[in-house]
């Protein structure tokens, strides 16, 4: 596989490196997508996000997040559930 150069403008690269983390996949891969989708003249596709049903489902997240902020300690739960099945330990 042939290598090449390009230069981009750093807050192109940081954009770059969130989108390859956040998508598990390295800059070559994203860079070969995005390329051949042009070549192709196929539209770039959207973000997840932009799917209804992850907003919907992200709606809901919030909706049990503010529901459920300052009358839940997760960490309380755990120690409770340690406690519980070890047998308290101090």
């Amino acid at each position: 596989m042939a290598k090449i150069m390009i230069s981009v403008p750093d807050e192109f690269l940081k954009e770059l490196d969130r989108v390859s983390k956040a998508e598990h996949r390295t800059r070559s891969e994203l860079f070969r997508e995005a390329v051949r989708q042009y070549i192709n003249g196929l539209p770039l596709p959207n973000k997840p996000a932009d799917n209804p049903e992850v907003k919907n489902s992200l709606r809901s997240l919030d909706e049990l997040k503010n529901k459920w902020r300052g009358k839940w300690d997760s960490a309380e739960a755990i120690r409770k559930m340690r406690d519980e099945h070890w047998g308290q330990r101090r």
